[in-house]
């Protein structure tokens, strides 16, 4: 299996058309369609399938995308840092954060990583685990600091590296008349700002109250991120659940508060997540090393 083929494979899956990918890759058809012939026969599997109405993907193509996307990745980090090694070119890397680091220490990863890497390239992404994992998945980020559920099993996919326990709360705006509540009973009720997505503290929190015969928020409103969530509580009598530690992150700490019910919280820890068995490039593994300085003398309420 070779660079062209794979190349090759890569925009017909994208276009899905044969002729528009050689049109792109500047390649006869006869050329594009002897690199998939070619790929079929090495894997003994059908990738396409062709009809009047055009080409598909069979279900072993888009296995082979996926594999082949993250085998081009890491083909272009390898001709980085050589490039980074011989000439001082750009290095480039992509993290993703959750909003807890994000607001904490991602400001001073990012001056100690411009002093270490000035010429680089960097992108920050925002997000929470669901939004993570099929970026890592698909090459679009080379790490992220994510949290995990201490009880959230392990997987074969992904490497995690704790860094330290995250600790959460119940929060409400400051001020809120219930602010000072200690029973479950008394805010249940409430209206509630949660994301719901699997692997979540939110999902970990739901099950611990399942698991305690406790009754679950009955008005929802599902957010799928931090900033509207923590708008809407400010402004709201809603109530949210997120790190502990955002009360010690100004101006954020002035806007809340927490509430101290008795009710279980699920136990995480912050660390450093990326796929299994993929070796970051010189640019990322440096910006990993300065994250993992910052985030274990942090206080992210752990």
């Amino acid at each position: 299996m070779k660079d062209h083929h794979l190349r090759a494979w890569l925009k017909v899956a994208e276009l899905r058309s044969i002729r528009a990918a050689a049109r792109s890759l500047h390649l006869s058809q006869a050329a594009v369609t002897k690199a998939i012939k070619e790929l079929e026969t090495e894997l003994d599997a059908p990738l396409l399938t062709r009809s009047p109405q055009g080409i598909a993907v069979t279900e072993c193509g888009e296995h082979l995308t996926v594999r082949a996307r993250l085998a081009q990745a890491q083909l272009a980090l390898a001709r980085q840092d050589i490039r980074q090694l011989l000439s001082g070119a750009q290095a480039k890397v992509a993290v993703g954060v959750t909003p807890m680091v994000m607001l904490s220490v991602l400001p001073d990863v990012l001056r100690d990583f411009r002093d270490s890497m000035p010429a680089a390239k960097v992108k920050v992404s925002e997000g929470l685990l669901a939004a993570v994992q099929p970026a890592l998945r698909n090459g679009t980020l080379d790490f992220a600091l994510a949290s995990r559920m201490k009880d959230g099993g392990s997987s074969h996919e992904f490497e995690f590296e704790e860094l330290r326990p995250l600790e959460f709360m119940i929060a409400c705006r400051r001020g809120h008349p219930l602010a000072r509540a200690r029973r479950w009973d008394d805010i249940h009720g409430c209206e509630w700002l949660l994301n719901v997505s699997g692997g979540s503290h939110t999902e970990a929190f739901l099950q611990g109250l399942r698991a305690h015969g406790l009754p679950e928020p009955a008005r929802v409103i599902e957010c799928d991120t931090f900033g509207v969530m923590w708008t809407l509580m400010t402004r709201s009598d809603a109530l949210i659940i997120c790190p502990s530690g955002m009360l010690d992150v100004k101006p954020y700490g002035d806007e809340a508060r927490r509430i101290r019910a008795d009710v279980p919280m699920p136990v995480a820890s912050i660390g450093i997540m990326k796929l299994q068995g993929t070796p970051l490039s010189l640019a990322a593994a440096t910006m990993a090393d300065i994250f993992r300085q910052h985030v274990t003398r942090a206080a992210l309420g752990g």
